[in-house]
């Protein structure tokens, strides 16, 4: 810029998010069902000491364990309570997962897959 002139600062009129932005709405909708066989599988691998319970929750959460505890309605009530106390980093991770193994975690994840 020259000595007396201001800069002009760019225009962003008619500026969009890249489409691979636009896309990633659409590709949320489009993720697989959760898979009660799998969080299962999960949850089993920190049971046999092979995951630690923070990595065991993040896999779960991956899977979409939320989604299944809140469409199994009330026989998961406790387990969601808990669930969401994790979340909000109320709840320690290992606290988590002594909870969901006694809430019956397995139990519940074995009726949806026979289902």
């Amino acid at each position: 810029v020259e000595p007396g002139r201001k800069a002009r600062l760019p225009s962003f009129s008619g500026w969009r998010y890249p489409s691979s932005m636009d896309d990633a709405a659409a590709e949320e909708n489009s993720r697989p069902a959760p898979d009660p066989e799998k969080l299962a599988g999960q949850f089993v691998e920190w049971v046999r000491g092979e995951t630690l319970p923070g990595r065991m929750l993040a896999n779960l959460k991956t899977g979409r364990l939320p989604e299944v505890l809140a469409a199994a309605g009330d026989g998961a009530t406790d387990l969601a309570e808990l669930w969401q106390g994790w979340e909000r980093g109320k709840v320690l991770p290992l606290e988590v997962a002594q909870g969901l193994d006694d809430g019956g975690l397995l139990d519940l994840l074995g009726d949806l897959d026979e289902a």
